[in-house]
């Protein structure tokens, strides 16, 4: 994960490294490789695919004079989408997803999550209405696509759920999460850390550079670049919406930065018309740079491993 840039690019190995001490990560020795036990344990993971897709950000600028038109990040890839819309430097996004899981390892209220394949949003609801009419106890966390939906909340209730949709969607199952991300149930986390993203310096993005999940719109202004960075862990994603949004708005190519290919696969799923690249290694992000015009528009997506 990351190797290939690290190898190519001196200044990638350079951000790894500086990343990896702020951190606390090892990343070589974490990724590179075979990669070691610890590589899915969420500090690791989160800090690996943050400094994957910064890196293949900067090989796009650097190297071809690439960047994107818009950002949208998939849930704690937020950080990364700030920094690629310019509204937060590397080190304060960074600073900001360490902060993040620091408080949810401290304050945060364990739960769960599971994925619904093949199931429309309204008898979904009822289904979950039927287990707790609490959204801080369980709801919809992710609406990916018009069928994929991420239900979160405490951990028996989303049992629960995922055990009664089973019987009816096409696919149903638990990931393993050990909180209940885009929650109310979260709300105490945002709290804090709405505390310490207030003494940052979140720049208003250009108009229409950065998308939020949790408002299915483009982020205007500083004040709600601040908002939603401080507050979109506990808040319902409408990661379709931003997609389908992107996809009417002019023609798009879109891209997903970092390691892996969900976002992608989501993409094609929601605009079926959709050209959407992996970017993750030198070859991809050669041949999409060869594809794109220097500045021309792309969305870049950056994804949170669970």
């Amino acid at each position: 994960m990351g190797e290939a840039l690290a190898t190519e690019f001196p200044y990638v190995a350079e951000l790894y490294e500086e990343i990896g001490r702020r951190a606390g990560v090892d990343l070589p020795s974490t990724f590179f490789g075979d990669g070691a036990p610890s590589l899915h344990d969420d500090l690791p993971a989160q800090v690996g695919v943050f400094a994957v897709s910064v890196a293949a950000l900067e090989v796009l600028a650097a190297e071809y004079d690439v960047r994107p038109h818009a950002s949208a990040g998939y849930s704690l890839g937020t950080y990364a989408a700030y920094v690629a819309a310019g509204a937060l430097d590397r080190w304060a996004a960074l600073d900001v997803l360490l902060e993040a899981q620091r408080l949810l390892e401290s304050h945060g209220a364990p739960g769960s999550m599971g994925y619904v394949i093949g199931m429309t949003r309204a008898p979904l609801e009822e289904l979950l209405r039927g287990i707790s009419p609490d959204p801080a106890v369980l709801g919809i966390g992710n609406a990916n696509a018009a069928q994929q939906f991420i239900v979160t909340g405490e951990a028996s209730s989303v049992r629960r759920a995922i055990a009664s949709a089973a019987n009816v969607a096409l696919r149903a199952d638990l990931l393993p999460s050990r909180w209940p991300m885009h929650s109310p149930a979260l709300l105490p986390v945002c709290e804090r850390l709405a505390r310490f993203v207030d003494g940052l310096p979140v720049r208003a993005p250009r108009p229409g550079n950065l998308w939020a999940p949790m408002t299915g719109s483009p982020v205007s202004g500083a004040e709600e670049a601040t908002r939603v960075l401080s507050w979109q862990i506990a808040t319902p994603s409408r990661w379709e919406t931003v997609v389908r949004s992107l996809a009417e708005e002019r023609p798009t190519r879109f891209a997903e930065v970092g390691p892996g290919d969900v976002l992608s696969k989501l993409v094609r799923w929601t605009v079926r018309t959709a050209r959407a690249a992996v970017l993750e290694d030198p070859l991809s992000i050669a041949a999409f740079a060869a594809g794109a015009e220097p500045g021309a528009p792309a969305a870049a997506g950056d994804a949170e491993r669970a």
